[in-house]
């Protein structure tokens, strides 16, 4: 999942014993902007082809069998272009995390040094690290409470991402949907309606600043 990301970091700045030394936040932050542009552009193909998909749906209704079933197999054509460039949007997204967690660490450096904790993570391969990094969340704003998270990744124990109420809502919408039991302009209306109860929205934006 993340070997692109490794090689594209060790072709960049080099993978010797010091190089998380060597890279810069600013460095970090710049790749991590690549692969936004990256997922972005993903993204909006993901949705022209969902957007197609909707369509030949929309065509099929009121017609003949023989021409439902083409536009059938036209729609499971789309389905599969569209689980490939899901599969690939996924991949890129554990890259994003381990980028972001990894940029979380060169903010930690002088406090993960003060506590002695600095020297063991250097001493990971750099892609058992990224590998690592890529599938646990730090917060922010509590150092203290990560320090567990780090003694788990020098522990060679990868934690388990917690998946909190509202991504969990979030994921049921989708299954919904896919399972048919709701249509998707009605699902994206009660994401909007969460985004704005919950504040999902503040959340995002602290996160980012």
């Amino acid at each position: 999942m993340v070997y692109d990301l490794v090689k594209r970091l060790g072709k960049k700045f080099g993978f010797g014993k010091s190089w998380i030394e060597k890279v810069s936040v600013e460095e970090l932050e710049r790749e991590r902007v690549n692969l936004d542009n990256q997922i972005m552009m993903l993204s909006r193909e993901i949705t022209r082809l969902e957007n197609e998909k909707k369509k030949l749906f929309q065509e099929g209704i009121g017609k003949s069998v023989t021409e439902k079933m083409l536009l059938a197999e036209k729609i499971k054509d789309l389905d599969f272009e569209i689980k490939a460039r899901l599969r690939e949007y996924n991949r890129l997204m554990k890259q994003r995390r381990a980028l972001s967690n990894l940029i979380r660490l060169k903010k930690w450096e002088k406090r993960l040094k003060e506590r002695g904790i600095w020297e063991r993570i250097k001493s990971i391969e750099t892609d058992k690290l990224i590998n690592i990094l890529s599938s646990i969340e730090f917060t922010e704003e509590q150092f203290d409470r990560n320090i567990d998270k780090i003694n788990e990744i020098l522990g060679e124990q990868v934690a388990r991402v917690e998946v909190d109420e509202s991504t969990r809502e979030i994921m049921e919408l989708w299954e919904r949907v896919e399972r048919a039991e709701l249509a998707p302009e009605q699902a994206v209306e009660e994401l909007k309606a969460r985004v704005k109860i919950e504040g999902v929205e503040e959340e995002k934006e602290k996160e980012e600043a």
